[in-house]
């Protein structure tokens, strides 16, 4: 029986240069399971545009990894002190919780994560999960980064961040995105969709186009 949230064939996307530029995506994966994207990567990479307009335009439910640390990492990481695995585990938990939940209940969502490492993937891996890579060059992601505000990531923080990076084995179920081709986020999180063979929902991107619209305009 086909999912409902996938179509029955998956295809690569139809960019001149695709930005997925590895896919271990078995077919009919997401017809078995609930799908679930985490959206990884070092701080800077653009995991938050990704899951909003990925959640945006499938009409799933979204949750930011930030939201579940508790304070005490969010002190440490605004005073540039890297966590511990110890500070890490709960938080990861909490993550698991929330993706095990939605399976569970046949709800289908999106979360961020930054999953660097494979012992912190497998926490969060379980049927219909797909980790959604979001890779860059150092300096292409130091230059986005330093142009945020409102963060508690500090620039300083990413060198560390490359260096504790695992990439994904061939054997985890995952789509890498090239975010150093500079493609809008909106054509990136498409193309995953694209891929996956995902059902938008039609309501949810009216609304979304609706309001991208409206922001222009106000910007004008």
């Amino acid at each position: 029986m086909d999912s409902p949230h996938s179509t029955k064939t998956r295809h690569a996307g139809s960019a001149t240069v695709p930005a997925v530029v590895d896919d271990t995506v078995p077919q009919g994966y997401l017809d078995a399971a609930t799908p679930v994207l985490v959206i990884m990567g070092v701080s800077g990479c653009g995991k938050t545009t990704m899951n909003e307009h990925l959640g945006s335009k499938l009409g799933w439910d979204m949750a930011e990894a930030d939201d579940f640390h508790p304070q005490a990492n969010i002190d440490k990481m605004a005073h540039g002190v890297p966590l511990t695995d110890q500070d890490r585990w709960p938080w990861l938990d909490s993550i698991h919780n929330w993706i095990a939940d939605h399976i569970r209940r046949g709800v289908p969502g999106t979360v961020t994560c930054s999953a660097l490492k494979r012992i912190y993937r497998d926490r969060l891996r379980m049927p219909g999960v797909v980790f959604i890579h979001l890779s860059g060059d150092y300096d292409s992601i130091m230059e986005r980064l330093s142009k945020r505000q409102g963060h508690f990531m500090k620039p300083q923080m990413l060198r560390s961040q490359f260096d504790t990076l695992e990439p994904l084995g061939p054997d985890e179920v995952h789509l890498t995105i090239d975010v150093g081709l500079r493609m809008s986020p909106e054509i990136e999180a498409e193309e995953v969709i694209d891929t996956l063979g995902l059902q938008c929902d039609v309501k949810a991107h009216a609304v979304q186009v609706h309001t991208e619209r409206a922001r222009q305009v106000a910007r004008q």
